[in-house]
């Protein structure tokens, strides 16, 4: 039977969370049911970084003329998928954590992107958000226990059912850099060009 490949090489570089340290971050990718990973892995945990000040994260929407902390991990990832179809395209979904002032791992933001179509290099920038108590009774409690509201699922942030019921908050971002390659996709009616 005949497949497309897709190829992606690169590494999750750095994180910006201004008001936080000691960060490390789980990801994993999600894809449809006709997607299989022939080589690399499907997820990993990077080291625990602390963070400088630094001018290297830059996107407009970050760049407010003020340099905040910077975390850099330079995790390297390096996966392979085969297709028949389009649907379900892989999506690389991340999970910062960090340590609270008592030293318990706390999550700082959950995030999600589609791997580029189009093969090249491609620089990408993952919001992140943290989900908010329901109640302040809620907000209360989880800071008096310091079990902040978390997802079960951390792939829920890569699905789009369910997702309008939650209340999230808009906390730091990721940058991710990855070569792409494809192979045969021509061949199932997908129109991809090279990235200019």
């Amino acid at each position: 039977m005949s497949f497309f490949s897709v190829s992606a090489i690169g590494q999750i570089e750095s994180a910006l969370y201004p008001n936080f340290d000691h960060l490390y971050c789980k990801y994993n990718f999600k894809y449809g049911p006709d997607w299989v990973i022939v080589n690399g892995l499907e997820d990993g945990l990077t080291q625990m970084s602390r963070t400088s000040t630094s001018a290297t994260f830059s996107q407009a929407m970050y760049s407010s003329g003020t340099f905040s902390r910077t975390c850099v991990w330079n995790f390297p990832i390096d996966v392979s998928f085969k297709s028949t179809n389009a649907f379900g395209w892989p999506q690389l979904v991340v999970c910062v954590y960090g340590l609270d002032e008592l030293g318990r791992d706390v999550v700082r933001g959950y995030g999600a992107v589609r791997l580029p179509m189009t093969p090249g290099r491609h620089v990408l920038y993952i919001p992140t958000v943290v989900p908010l108590a329901t109640s302040p009774f809620h907000e209360l409690l989880s800071w008096i226990t310091g079990r902040l509201p978390e997802y079960l699922d951390h792939n829920f942030i890569a699905q789009a059912k369910g997702r309008e019921v939650t209340r999230v908050k808009s906390q730091g971002a990721l940058k991710v850099v990855v070569d792409i390659a494809t192979k045969d996709i021509e061949k199932f009616g997908l129109q991809v060009s090279s990235k200019k």
